[in-house]
């Protein structure tokens, strides 16, 4: 078992193959083979192929990969084990040819030499493998014909590009990364994504049972050489009368052969036994399959078996249970039963417990090492974590067994499903008025899938998405973009594959067992068995999904004596006992809901496993998709709140992962302007409060929730926690500065401040403030200060009409502006106001020029009449920004010694225009200003400090500070999308 990867520029324009780029995606798959990598590159650099080894068969360097035959003409990379390698081994150096390891992949390129493309209809195993024929000038691609081991190519019209894993893939850095609609569909339809689709564009999954030929000239040629369907198709025709007995025995040869030809390898091979029926069986088989063959007899045959099978026998076999402290003692409990069989079978048995603080640990690395996802993988990461723990590297599990056996209620319910409903399909009419009418009303009562009974119930493909279906088709604008959920839903074609995958089969049984082996076997359990075992280097093998037993097996499915679960487990020369044959069958349960509850409440209110996949899905695609942002003004609003939401919604719809902004303002004084394509700018919302919760509620018409709710100002809190109760997503508060110094005066406000999921502040001291009264845990906020665009505020001369119009020519000029308002005295104005006099003596042609407009204007006004100061004092009003550039440019230092300023944009913008600025020492403007290392801090309750401030900074030249774009917008950009990455994985993950 291994990672493997390759690069083929088959494209005469095509770049030689990036040696860089192979290892980055070659040690991103480092877990999949820790025991060994190598790296191999044609002269030509066209075609490079990449390995990283997991040891099991020859361990020796010999059976080190990429492996080259000695003539040079054939070079593979493989992943997988050849089970029968051995016999194919023997036929090949009985035509001649020589070999130099021991190894299976060695038996393939001699194959490939002997056999050509055909050689795959004489394999039996889990393979994935890519093969570069120098001699023919082409790479051929080969998956297995259950799809045991994955194969993922992203072919990008020149190259093509192969890897066992996605994200060893995205890794390379050279992957069309735009979503793919069918994935993510395809994904909330099953809780997993169907094959061939991934959630990318540039990449798929190369089909279970197909080869793929691709030359140097560019022809590609894509066979399937094995199909579920028509293998069962021909057992379903056959008609087999067979007796019991015949059955049995017929039965017991075909599962044992399959459990010996898995137990081949050169470590040793584990066991995963839980308290079922499968695991138990492989257990029985494995220790039936250390005795001799000639003593390997039936009962029938004479003597007493387990006398047989014990008689003379080492046993080294080993197994391994989970247990969940969560069940202990209940009937999910898998342990008592399962240590009771491995006694019964005299294992080397181990039990691991997994508890809650476990999953909680493991829950980071488990995401992150999910390589497509998935909502029923939890069991397969802890289980192979456990083997290895246990320090095993082989483990058999029985995954398959209820797919042959007809083990899923499903094997009950469709066929009784179909039987019922098959009537309805000749008008189909009625199926879809009937879920029309009712699926709106049938969701708050029940599993809204009984709305689509008359519509897909009647056939054997609608059946099964109904009973294996996650979100049904026409609750999918309900989780994606309406557009990505039509571009998806026509892509994946869903019924019609349904209805090809159970094409030609006449038996009931067969058609359930095509379905559940071909959608949910492959796309769910053994993906997942794959990338969860990998994770902790461990080869998973599973004995009950072997080609040869399949094969054996199906015409006895379709035959006078149907083998079921307990025939199965009825074939060991040692029976099982008897409690574990009696005991009803519970699946292999994993308590991952309760794990979870009161983290992420939202997600867990769905019915099943509903909630599992939008929590698995905003993790694994790393998506915040859809957006809601309730705001008091952005676009068309003034000041510097005004300015944060502006710049908050452009670098939200910069934000690749994220779909729509949706976006209600309060206020919008001036017209918005342009506005970011992404972000849908509702102005039904102003008006009033009565307009804005108007507005909230209207969104609720929209079938599609929000990802996210993002509370722009403490003040519209109750609405956005209303909204996030209704919407069930996280809610997100933006903290600006001394509106949540201190409570407000809403009691319901300081209230539902607690209650929020995570809180962005401008500056580290504004966070502080609304912590030390809110009591809000520190771990949910995140600083994110204010930004200024650099291409807007650049330095130059005072213009010359300005200095006229405000009548500064000739004057030392300082500047401070913002809103006059009677609510914010604590900006300054006073203080400079104050210290005019003093300054005129020093500098004669002092002025003071004040930028801004509100009603606390007319007292400074008096104040200035009051200080005889009149003629150094210039109001200009409102300014737009537009002007606000020039404006900077006329000041020789801007001075705000504030009080009450959470950060301060302004300073960034004078200091960008080159003028020297003078801002406080005790508020958020000491990070606007990185601790005095962009400007001067002063102490703005000591005028003496302030006029120091002042003289210092008229005696600095202008000049923008070396790290000012610190604060630029590209920077913000890239701060918030992290911190959204961040708080995404806090509230998702915890």
């Amino acid at each position: 078992m291994c990672g493997i990867n390759g690069i083929f520029a088959y494209g005469a324009s095509a770049p030689p193959v990036d040696e860089a780029e192979l290892l980055r995606t070659r040690e991103h798959m480092l877990k999949r083979g820790p025991d060994g990598a190598g790296l191999w590159v044609s002269p030509d650099r066209k075609v490079g192929l990449a390995h990283r080894r997991l040891a099991i068969i020859d361990l020796s360097e010999t059976g080190a990969q990429p492996m080259t035959t000695a003539d040079g003409r054939l070079t593979i990379t493989f992943n997988g084990e050849i089970y029968n390698y051995r016999a194919l081994r023997r036929e090949l150096e009985a035509k001649g040819y020589a070999f130099r390891s021991q190894s299976d992949t060695e038996v393939l390129l001699h194959l490939y030499a002997d056999r050509g493309a055909e050689m795959v209809h004489a394999l039996r195993g889990m393979y994935a493998f890519a093969l570069w024929d120098e001699r023919r000038k082409g790479l051929f691609l080969v998956r297995d014909p259950f799809g045991i081991k994955p194969l993922y190519y992203a072919d990008g019209g020149s190259t093509i590009r192969v890897a066992s894993q996605v994200k060893a893939l995205l890794k390379g850095g050279a992957i069309d990364t735009t979503a793919e609609p069918a994935g993510h569909v395809g994904f909330f339809l099953w809780g997993h994504v169907p094959e061939p689709y991934t959630l990318y564009k540039g990449i798929r999954a190369l089909e279970a049972g197909t080869s793929l030929w691709i030359t140097a000239a560019g022809r590609k040629e894509k066979r399937q050489f094995f199909n579920i369907t028509d293998e069962l198709a021909k057992a379903s025709a056959t008609q087999l009368s067979i007796t019991r007995e015949e059955m049995h025995e017929r039965l017991h040869a075909a599962l044992l052969d399959s459990v010996r030809h898995h137990m081949i390898a050169d470590v040793p091979v584990g066991i995963f036994l839980s308290s079922g029926l499968d695991s138990s069986t492989l257990t029985a088989l494995a220790r039936e399959a250390q005795t001799p063959p000639q003593k390997s007899r039936h009962p029938r045959e004479g003597g007493d078996p387990a006398v047989l099978l014990d008689r003379g026998v080492a046993n080294n076999l080993r197994t391994i249970t989970l247990g969940f402290r969560e069940f202990q003692g209940t009937r999910n409990d898998e342990v008592p039963l399962a240590e009771q069989v491995a006694q019964h079978y005299g294992t080397h048995h181990q039990t691991r417990w997994v508890t809650k603080e476990d999953f909680h640990d493991a829950r980071q690395h488990l995401l992150e090492v999910m390589d497509q996802p998935s909502t029923d993988a939890v069991n397969s990461y802890f289980v192979s974590k456990a083997a290895a723990d246990a320090g095993l590297k082989v483990a058999l599990s029985g995954l398959g067994g209820d797919e042959l056996f007809g083990g899923y209620p499903s094997f009950r319910q469709i066929p009784a499903i179909v039987r019922a409903l098959g009537s309805f399909q000749s008008v189909p009419f009625i199926g879809k008025g009937f879920r029309t009418v009712s699926a709106a009303i049938l969701k708050h009562f029940t599993s809204p899938k009984y709305a689509g009974l008359l519509e897909y119930g009647g056939t054997y493909g609608g059946a099964y998405l109904l009973r294996r279906g996650m979100f049904m088709p026409w609750e999918l604008p309900d989780v994606l973009d309406g557009e990505m959920v039509r571009q998806g839903w026509q892509e994946l074609q869903t019924l019609s594959h349904l209805h090809q995958t159970t094409r030609g089969i006449d038996n009931a049984h067969l058609k359930v067992t095509a379905l559940e082996s071909t959608w949910y076997m492959r796309n769910q359990l053994l993906r997942d068995a794959d990338w969860a075992s990998m994770a902790h280097s461990l080869e998973i093998r599973v004995p009950l999904v072997d080609i040869e037993l399949f094969r054996a097996t199906a015409p006895l499915l379709s035959s006078t004596n149907v083998p079921g679960k307990r025939a199965m487990a009825a074939t060991p020369l040692k029976p099982l006992p008897v409690q574990v044959m009696q005991r009803e069958k519970t699946g292999f349960v994993v308590p991952v809901r309760e794990w979870l509850l009161g983290r992420n409440r939202w997600f867990w209110e769905e019915r099943g496993l509903r909630g599992r996949a939008k929590y698995v899905h905003a993790l694994t695609s790393k998506q915040c998709s859809r957006i809601l942002v309730l705001l008091t003004d952005a676009f068309g609003g003034h000041g510097g709140i005004g300015k944060f939401n502006r710049d908050l919604l452009t670098a939200l719809a910069n934000d690749p992962s994220v779909s729509q902004v949706v976006a209600l303002p309060r206020l919008m004084p001036d017209s918005p302007g342009a506005i970011p394509d992404k972000v849908v700018y509702l102005t039904n919302s102003l008006g009033g409060k009565l307009s804005f919760l108007r507005a909230v509620f209207g969104l609720l018409r929209d079938r599609r929730g929000f990802d996210l709710i993002v509370c722009g100002h403490i003040n519209l809190m109750p609405i956005a926690y209303l909204a996030r109760m209704i919407m069930r997503a996280p809610l997100l508060l933006i903290t600006h500065g001394i509106d949540v110094w201190r409570p407000t005066r809403s009691t319901l406000v300081n209230y539902l401040v607690r209650k929020v999921d995570a809180f962005i502040s401008v500056s580290e001291l504004t966070k502080r403030r609304f912590i030390s009264w809110s009591g809000i845990s520190p771990s949910k906020g995140r600083i994110l200060p204010n930004c200024f665009d650099p291409s807007s505020f650049t330095p130059g001369t005072k213009n010359p009409d300005l200095l006229r119009h405000y009548g500064l020519e000739g004057k030392t000029v300082l500047l401070t502006t913002g809103r006059l308002a009677s609510e914010e005295r604590a900006k300054g104005f006073d203080e400079i106001i104050e210290l005019l006099p003093e300054l005129r003596k020093q500098i004669p042609n002092i002025a003071y020029l004040i930028i801004g407009d509100g009603n606390d204007k007319a007292r400074l006004e008096e104040k200035v009449r009051q200080l005889k100061v009149r003629d150094l004092v210039v109001f200009t009003g409102y300014v737009n920004e537009s002007e606000k550039t020039a404006h900077y440019r006329l000041a020789d230092a801007y001075v705000m010694p504030s009080r009450g300023e959470g950060f301060g944009i302004v300073y960034l913008e004078a200091m960008a225009c080159g003028i020297p600025a003078v801002g406080s020492a005790v508020d958020g403007s000491k990070e606007a200003l990185r601790g005095g290392a962009l400007g001067i801090l002063v102490d703005p309750n000591d005028p003496s400090s302030i006029m120091r401030g002042i003289l210092e900074a008229l005696a600095r030249p202008k000049c923008v500070p070396v790290g000012l774009d610190y604060f630029s917008f590209a920077n913000y950009e890239k701060r918030l999308h992290a911190i959204t990455s961040e708080i995404h994985q806090m509230l998702y993950v915890g």
